[in-house]
């Protein structure tokens, strides 16, 4: 992947060139890179989409033609069919990429509002979800593909959903920083929200509701429910377990919720 620079790399590849099973939206590969001064790529097409989200110094990634500045807590995207080339700076570079193929790979990296042409930043890399992405790809089986799935898309979401946006004002930003941040505990309200904003509860979410298109209540909500299909698809919890870990409180309360969304009960969308 270098030039003669000295590197160091770990990453992990799922060991089938396409998704092995149904899934419209794989996960490819994921790995973790510390560069030194002197490290170029090898230049080369792609035919996936790859993202990659600064953990500490700055490198370069060149965009369809145009050099991008890449630093701690920023986020670049290739799409199919762009030519890969990047290069470190005059210091370290540490940053976490990940790749996804299948056939709505492109779709989906650009449904969360991700596109090529921009330098996003979210903040600090979520390590502990990189992680597991590790283990689900390193988990040979359909489930774990399934899983590994699951956690690009989320990784996905966590990128896009955090980017900080001028034009959402502080107060939103705030918000949807803290909603990404806490949306598993099940204290997490909208009022909640709006007392640590300092904002009457009416006031924030008619501000929510102009700057996303969508009340918090219901942001909250969908998000929650997202992470909960995921779970019931991928992860091996009982369906207690997933409305724990997913912000409910009462398991016959998150049945009821996963109905309404799908149709289907719990142990009914698990098994589809």
């Amino acid at each position: 992947m270098t030039t003669a620079a000295r590197h160091e790399t770990r990453d992990v590849h799922r060991p089938t060139a396409q998704p092995s099973v149904a899934l419209p939206f794989g996960a490819r590969s994921v790995g973790h890179y510390r560069l030194q001064p002197g490290f170029r790529s090898v230049v080369r097409v792609i035919h996936f989409v790859q993202v990659f989200w600064g953990l500490r110094g700055a490198g370069a990634v060149m965009v369809n033609g145009v050099e991008r500045r890449l630093g701690t807590g920023e986020v670049a995207l290739y799409l199919p069919g762009m030519e890969h080339r990047l290069y470190s700076l005059n210091a370290p570079w540490e940053y976490w990429w990940w790749t996804m193929d299948g056939p709505l790979a492109a779709a989906n990296a650009t449904a969360t509002g991700l596109n090529c042409a921009r330098i996003y930043k979210p903040g600090p890399p979520p390590v502990g979800l990189f992680m597991k992405l590790v283990t689900a790809i390193q988990n040979v089986t359909p489930a774990g593909e399934r899983r590994a799935s699951a956690l690009a898309y989320e990784l996905l979401t966590r990128a896009a959903g955090r980017c900080a946006n001028p034009s959402l004002g502080e107060a939103i930003q705030t918000a949807l920083d803290l909603i990404h941040r806490e949306w598993s505990h099940p204290a997490l309200c909208v009022k909640t929200m709006a007392q640590q904003l300092r904002l009457h509860r009416s006031s924030f979410s008619r501000r929510f509701h102009a700057a996303m298109g969508i009340a918090p209540a219901d942001y909250l909500a969908n998000l929650r429910m997202q992470n909960a299909l995921s779970r019931l698809r991928s992860a091996h919890l009982s369906i207690a377990e997933t409305a724990r870990v997913c912000g409910w409180r009462d398991p016959d309360y998150f049945c009821r919720c996963v109905r309404r969304a799908t149709g289907l009960a719990p142990r009914q969308f698990r098994r589809q």
